[in-house]
């Protein structure tokens, strides 16, 4: 196809009409504030105040450290008649993993959709290195169309972006006319379906195509949405309003330091100053009746009653994010490792509320991944159950009580010995077991 001209269809923000709705602009102004918040723009719409904390945004890459605490791995259940291919698709997930540094890609996704409520990623297939693509997307570029009777079915996702016609000629073999300036950005839009797939130029379609993957190749990380809505919520929603109290509070007790640091000099009884200078070794000479003395603005327990309060706002500030003083490796007290557990609960049970958002994002680009291994790697995926995401754990655990927990229940049957090897954090149990069985037996010790 040869496009002679671009067309100038109707738009709003550089979007076809009707593909972006005015919670679209409010979802995308949200996105502005919390990053501008995370960033550091925390007084006055200032960066970096005479002295701004940026707790907001250390809490929450504190969080993202607990839910990533270690790589995730991916576990593919399967008929006896499809095992050995199962365990060769759970292994080519793993080298993908390492070599496209997913693990890095996560935990840089996890953080944006705490700040901004919501991330995304592209999962394409490269040709020139036989393995997928996978990029981080903007969700400010994305909308979606879902279905009226379910908010989380997607039915179309549009993402909009800039591209010069050489770079679109390049990636879908269109041509352009002589007449085009090859290196000027058209607004761009790709509108996927499960079916299809739409190229969309200055708001005309010029590509449209059968959608190879029998799904959208987008995976979107909505944190906490509400349960009629598709798009996330930012934690620092909750954090913002006692975040800023604790850098005024912090803003004024500096400010009653310095003046404390060079006090200010009161004179009674004095009509002026002249005559007066102010310096070290100075000797003044007040009329009868006059004094002079140092204003003290530390007495009377004044600094105390801010210090007091501030202690509050931080109380308060871990309350809301549900981050115990505890995991910062400092809770104050002597406590024992049981009374741990407990204080530090409220985040471990957080994080678990985020793995389980991001099961469905691990398992949607697992299946992706799956659908290209059949697509361009030969392997049937006829009989495989879906694919699981095998956590590390949240908290450092007492390893030798887990072996001995794992051993006993295969011993009596409750559990296989793969499935006790992926418990205890083993990415690629068949290749363990192989190994395992290639080796000398250990007197007392069977396979």
């Amino acid at each position: 196809m040869t496009i002679t001209a671009i067309g100038h269809a109707s738009m709003t923000h550089g979007w076809p009409t009707g593909t972006r709705t005015p919670a679209d602009d409010a979802r995308l102004q949200r996105y502005a504030d919390y990053t501008a918040f995370a960033d550091g723009w925390q007084q006055s719409g200032q960066k970096h105040h005479a002295f701004t904390l940026n707790y907001a945004r250390t809490l929450l890459r504190k969080t993202v450290s607990y839910i990533f605490s270690g790589p995730v791995g991916i576990s593919i259940a399967a008929e006896p008649t499809a095992e050995d291919r199962a365990n060769q698709a759970e292994q080519m997930l793993l080298t993908w993993r390492n070599t496209l540094g997913l693990t890095r890609l996560d935990i840089a996704l996890a953080t944006d959709a705490l700040i901004q409520g919501d991330a995304a990623m592209k999962v394409t297939w490269n040709h020139d290195t036989n393995m997928p693509n996978v990029v981080p997307v903007d969700p400010a570029a994305l909308t979606v169309q879902t279905a009226p009777d379910n908010p989380r079915q997607v039915m179309e996702l549009r993402h909009l972006y800039r591209a010069t016609p050489r770079q679109l000629q390049d990636q879908f073999t269109i041509r352009f006319d002589q007449t085009i300036d090859p290196d000027t950005p058209i607004p761009t839009m790709e509108a996927w379906t499960d079916t299809t797939m739409r190229l969309l130029l200055d708001g005309k379609t010029v590509v449209e195509t059968i959608n190879p993957l029998g799904r959208i190749p987008y995976v979107i990380i909505a944190n906490d949405p509400l349960p009629d809505q598709f798009w996330g919520q930012s934690d620092l929603e909750d954090l913002i309003p006692v975040c800023t109290e604790i850098n005024k509070r912090m803003q004024v007790m500096s400010q009653i330091l310095d003046l404390s640091g060079s006090p200010i000099t009161v004179l009674e009884g004095v009509d002026g100053t002249e005559g007066i200078r102010i310096g070290p070794g100075a000797r003044w000479e007040l009329p009868e009746g006059a004094r002079a003395y140092l204003l003290d603005l530390l007495q009377g327990g004044g600094a105390g009653v801010h210090l007091q309060y501030m202690d509050l706002l931080f109380r308060i500030l871990h309350d809301l994010s549900e981050t115990p003083r505890t995991a910062f490796g400092d809770s104050g007290r002597d406590l024992s490792g049981t009374a741990l557990e407990v204080e530090i609960q409220p985040l471990v049970q957080k994080v678990q509320r985020k793995r389980r958002q991001w099961d469905v994002a691990l398992t949607q680009r697992a299946q992706l991944f799956l659908r290209m291994m059949e697509l361009h790697h030969h392997l049937s995926t006829a009989g495989f159950s879906a694919p699981v995401a095998i956590w590390p754990p949240i908290l450092p655990s007492d390893t030798d009580a887990a072996v001995r927990n794992a051993v006993s229940r295969v011993q009596n049957g409750l559990m296989s010995r793969r499935t006790a090897m992926s418990a205890l954090g083993e990415h690629d149990p068949e290749a363990e077991l192989r190994q395992m069985t290639a080796e000398p037996l250990v007197k007392g010790h069977s396979v």
